[in-house]
This record gives structure tokens, C-alpha cells and sequence, in this order.
């Protein structure tokens, strides 16, 4: 068997340095190179400014590492590899990089995205998974390409939006370019009546989609809406739907577990019995038969001082 070429680590640390310095204008700060650890790290950088936001990296040179299955590939790894991984306080990111098709493709390391065996584990590289420009945001906001991935960032991300419109009148005007390829194109949000003047405020964005469902169903999957009008505008290149929109159950389930990282539990009902209320009560059905055993007494007392423990003779009732 062939020895390792002990320059090729060397060839993939540094093409994917470049890739984050010409392509992301990251940077890129090189890790001590261990088989075990990361890396690098980068940082992500917002106009010329670095943002102190870091992702990890691990990367893998050679052809040997681009086992195909179906169009894609698929890595595998010692578990003690996904541990140290998944425990990462940065998220950490497959690279896996071919010299010699100058190929450099990225995952996310997570462990539901991940089949582990006792031997083992692998974790699917999508071939379209490309490092170059057009991943930025999804390493930047450390999200993996599945559409489950994708799902609970863009929830997230229009978190803002859902309680802007929740329990409001709210209408949409969506502009549908009917002859470009990303058809639906700006979203004018309107606060209790449609066509004023002015839209309260705009939703940019450029989506690909086929219908009016499709998109709202794929870009607003937390809004159920009712269709109003169409009308046509720019010599009919532009059609313009009126929208009457409402924050569905997806939505109010959202805001609702959000409410609860953010405050907690709700406080109970006024009306509903307290702690000392359900104590009564559970004192009036705990009875402990005693037989000259005055130990278990003494602990009683001590254990439960909230409750008063008064003994007859040897029978001990719990009571407030």
C-alpha cells in the first residue's frame, strides 16, 4: 500500500483557506493539524468588520474521502470523532477536498443528520453542497442544507415577523413577475386595510416558484391566506395578488414555545388550588401505622416540618 502523501493535508488546508479569503472575505486562523480535533477556525466578517462569530472546521483531503453514494458522497468517521464534534462549543463543518478535481464540498457535523452503528459513523456530503460563495449564509448562521435544517432557520429567522402580525388585520400584496424565472418578487404588508397609499412596510426577496401557493406555502408556511384580487401592472408583466393573511397554527404553536424560552412557565390560573391547598388535601390520605418505632418519627419530623406531624399513641397522621 502506497505511503500518504504528507503534503496533501497541507494542499487542503490551504485551498480552503483561500476559499474563505477570496471568496467568503472570512479569516481563516489555522489549528494546530490533529487527525482528532478541528482544523480551523473561521470568522465570519459583516462589511470589513469581524463579527467575533467563529465556526469550526475539519478538513479532509483526498480522493479517498469522496466514497459515492447515489450523486452524492458519504464520509465515514470514528465515533469518538462525532462525540468531540457534536460537544464542540462552535459549530463545526465537514470540508472534504479533492485536488485533483479541485472539488471542495461542506456539511454540517450534527448527530441526527448523522447514521451511527457500534462501529462507527457516516453522515451524507450532498454533491451540490459546493464551498464557494453561495454557502455563506448557511455556514455563517451554522445551518446544514436539509430541508429540516432550513425549515427551523427560516422559523426562526421570521420570528420578528409572526408577532408583528399575529392577532392583527394584515394584507399582503405580492408581485408575480410572470415571464422571469424567480417570479414572486417584494411583498407589501398592510395593517387593517388593503391598497393605501403606501404599504405599513415591505418583505424584499426573489423566490422561484411555480404558483401563489407554492410560494406562500414555501416562503410563509406560518400564514393561512385568503385570495382577494389580481390585478396587472408594468403592460402586464407584473401581476399583483391581494392577500388577506392570518398567523395559523403553525405560527401561534411557534410564538407560544418561544413565550416559554423566553419567560418561562405561565404563572397558574388565580383560582387554582396552591401548595398548601394540595397538602391539606394529601394529608388527609396519608397514614403511616407506627409500631414503637420512634426513629421513624424523628425522621418524619425532620424530613416533613411544613406538615406538622402529631402522633396518637401509634398511629401518625400528617396534617397541617
Amino acid at each position: 500500500m502506497a505511503d500518504k502523501d504528507p503534503t496533501l493535508e497541507r494542499i487542503g488546508i490551504n485551498a480552503v483557506e483561500a476559499i474563505f479569503l477570496n471568496e467568503f472575505s472570512w479569516l481563516f486562523r489555522e489549528q494546530a493539524v490533529s487527525d482528532y480535533g478541528v482544523d480551523a477556525q473561521v470568522e465570519v466578517v459583516e462589511n470589513n468588520e469581524p463579527t467575533g462569530k467563529l465556526i469550526a472546521l475539519q478538513i479532509k483531503t483526498g480522493a479517498s474521502y469522496f466514497r459515492p453514494r447515489g450523486s452524492d458522497f458519504v464520509f465515514y468517521g470514528e465515533l469518538r470523532h462525532l462525540d468531540y464534534w457534536s460537544r464542540h462549543s462552535l459549530p463545526v463543518f465537514l470540508v472534504l477536498h479533492d485536488p485533483d478535481k479541485r472539488l471542495t464540498l461542506w456539511q454540517k457535523v450534527e448527530r441526527r443528520l448523522a447514521n451511527v452503528t457500534d462501529k462507527g459513523w457516516s453522515i451524507l456530503v450532498p454533491a451540490g453542497n459546493v464551498l464557494n460563495a453561495s454557502a455563506k449564509t448557511f455556514i455563517a448562521d451554522g445551518v446544514a442544507s436539509d430541508d429540516e435544517s432550513i425549515r427551523r432557520f427560516n422559523m426562526a429567522f421570521d420570528l420578528d415577523t409572526m408577532e408583528m402580525l399575529n392577532d392583527r388585520e394584515v394584507y399582503f400584496e405580492v408581485n408575480e413577475w410572470v415571464n422571469k424565472s424567480l417570479r414572486f418578487r417584494d411583498v407589501g404588508v398592510y395593517f387593517d386595510e388593503p391598497g393605501k397609499d403606501e404599504p405599513d412596510f415591505m418583505i424584499r426577496m426573489w423566490v422561484a416558484a411555480l404558483t401563489l401557493h407554492e410560494f406562500m406555502s414555501k416562503t410563509f408556511p406560518w400564514l393561512d391566506y385568503d385570495h382577494m384580487d389580481t390585478d396587472e401592472a408594468i403592460s402586464g408583466e407584473v401581476e399583483v395578488h391581494t392577500l388577506q393573511v392570518r398567523v395559523n397554527d403553525i405560527g401561534k404553536s411557534y410564538l407560544r414555545v418561544e413565550d416559554y424560552f423566553k419567560d418561562g412557565p405561565p404563572d397558574p390560573p388565580e383560582d387554582e388550588p396552591g401548595f398548601s391547598h394540595n397538602l391539606r388535601n394529601l394529608s388527609r390520605l396519608i397514614s403511616i401505622q407506627l409500631v414503637g418505632d420512634f426513629e421513624l418519627l424523628q425522621y418524619m419530623l425532620d424530613a416533613f416540618p411544613f406538615f406538622g406531624v402529631r402522633a396518637h399513641k401509634l398511629n401518625v397522621r400528617f396534617a397541617l
